[in-house]
């Protein structure tokens, strides 16, 4: 018999308010306190490693763009994954196949073809751990291993129904399925072992926050008889994440406040944390370019329907406290700021302990465009000034001159 896990619900607290407004330059220790029940309450004041952008820097090592007709030609990618030794994976939508780069960007080879036999994959998620590649496939139910040079090792029946960019392996070697679990078909993650074997099941944290405060657009398109409809979530208004560490942590945030609760499997602490971020108002010109960038990038089949029923007025008077967050493979929280820049303003870096270590320059507005994420690498889509598909890969400099 399976077992079932169940996520503490102590992720209430990040109602606590972030105090004060903007980037300290003095480095300060957080306020750290333990509060009723065992839970550690981090409270940054300011960057505690460095100041300004005078820290880690993230340094473009790749431009993955193979001519067009070249074997490694890029089409439609669905996610990027990085191996340990910095290789590149891209999930390419059609035809489905994984497309692997060398850590200097150069073409390696073509694995899986498209198919529901062995070995042959449709598309989802893609996550890579040593020399096995991972692919969740949510509409098939299934999950496929394959050996990096193209060997197939196995598949297994996994969940069903969701999709997520944050599809992990983590560090312990379980893969995290996200899909509809349990007998009330709640949310949740099977844990599969790498020998395709089932560990437990976890559920997903509830919301702290009512689903019925969120608001969409809604479009339907109908072709004969046959409709389709989506929702799409009105873009800046406060929302919950949930997502993953590489340690298997679960984080919660709501990007009303720069606060996140950090939840153990099932365990009984857990670790609140949280900055200053101000509230900044939304100009013209920022509603205007976050509307054409929310719109243009859905499914070219969904753009004119939106184009249709969404309404720039529908969008908030102000920026979210933050917009973006990843966890790379040591565990640490990447978190974009908005402002003048749009989204990607600034970026601050959190440790797994919720310490705030600083500010790293945003390397691109696309940084967390189907990003990929390893202890040292980001990869993530990004495109030409033709309008062509890009992967760019950048290295983590920790120390200046390295």
């Amino acid at each position: 018999m399976r077992s079932v896990v169940r996520w503490p619900t102590l992720f209430i607290l990040l109602t606590l308010a972030a105090c004060g407004s903007g980037a300290d330059t003095t480095l300060n220790p957080p306020k750290i306190d333990t509060l009723p029940g065992g839970i550690v309450h981090v409270r940054n004041t300011g960057p505690t490693a460095w100041t300004d952008t005078n820290g880690w820097k993230l340094v473009q090592v790749a431009a993955i763009n193979p001519p067009d007709g070249s074997p490694g030609e890029l089409g439609a990618i669905d996610a990027i994954a990085l191996g340990d030794d910095g290789s590149v994976y891209a999930f390419q939508r059609a035809p489905a196949t994984i497309k692997v780069f060398g850590p200097d960007g150069s073409y390696v080879r073509n694995i899986g073809r498209e198919g529901d036999g062995p070995g042959e994959i449709r598309g989802g998620m893609l996550a890579v751990r040593g020399d096995t590649v991972v692919v969740q496939d949510p509409n098939g139910h299934r999950l496929t291993f394959l050996k990096a040079d193209g060997t197939f090792i196995r598949t297994v029946q996994s969940t069903c129904c969701y999709w997520t960019t944050t599809f992990v392996i983590d560090s312990a070697g379980l893969i995290w399925s996200p899909g509809s679990v349990g007998g009330k078909g709640e949310g949740g993650w099977i844990r599969f072992r790498m020998d395709g074997t089932i560990r437990d099941t976890i559920l997903m944290p509830p919301s702290a926050y009512s689903s019925s405060s969120v608001k969409f657009w809604t479009v339907e398109l109908k072709s004969g008889s046959n409709s389709s409809s989506m929702m799409m979530g009105i873009p800046l208004q406060p929302s919950t994440w949930r997502f993953l560490r590489a340690d298997g942590a679960g984080v919660v945030g709501n990007t009303d406040r720069l606060s996140f609760a950090v939840l153990g499997n099932g365990k009984d602490s857990s670790r609140v944390f949280e900055a200053a971020a101000p509230r900044l108002p939304l100009s013209d010109t920022e509603r205007d370019s976050v509307f054409e960038t929310s719109i243009s990038g859905q499914q070219e089949q969904w753009r004119s329907a939106l184009r249709k029923s969404a309404k720039k007025a529908d969008l908030p008077a102000e920026w979210p406290a933050w917009t973006h967050a990843a966890s790379d493979q040591s565990a640490r929280l990447w978190v974009s700021l908005p402002g003048k820049r749009g989204e990607i303003t600034r970026v601050v870096v959190f440790d797994t302990d919720g310490r705030l270590l600083g500010d790293v320059p945003p390397p691109s507005p696309k940084m967390f465009n189907h990003d990929a994420w390893s202890r040292d690498r980001l990869a993530f889509l990004d495109e030409d000034g033709e309008g062509r598909t890009v992967i760019r890969v950048f290295r983590l400099v920790t120390k200046p001159g390295k």
